[in-house]
């Protein structure tokens, strides 16, 4: 009993020390958790666009345009693709009895026995 008391003081700043330790950790991970949404929102706005109109300009934006045919011969190459990649295999799946080698490791035989060594 000497050796666990002259150890206690050491101890229970071993436990202070780790207490603190982990509290510190929470806290950080608390602050991470709620302080990263305002982070990802900061970064993620965008300035808008501010679009000067003059009477002078009579320009007109094209857009990217992609007609339906394109769409569909897009997703028609796609479902193409995926179907390709499973095999096609019969609907009759047939299981076959295998016999087993014998193995001691499987072997309960020598569980079973009770050996009077003496």
């Amino acid at each position: 009993m000497m050796f666990l008391n002259a150890n206690m003081e050491e101890g229970f700043v071993i436990l202070l020390v780790g207490m603190f330790i982990v509290f510190l950790a929470l806290l950080v991970l608390f602050l991470l958790f709620t302080l990263m949404p305002k982070v990802y929102e900061a970064f993620d706005k965008k300035p808008k666009k501010q679009v000067q109109t003059t009477a002078d300009s009579t320009t007109e934006t094209t857009e990217s345009y992609t007609s339906g045919e394109q769409i569909a011969a897009v997703s028609t190459a796609v479902y193409l693709f995926l179907e390709e990649a499973h095999d096609q295999e019969n609907a009759i799946v047939t299981i076959n009895s295998v016999a087993k080698n014998y193995s001691p490791w499987s072997s309960k035989i020598y569980v079973t026995h009770r050996f009077n060594n003496k």
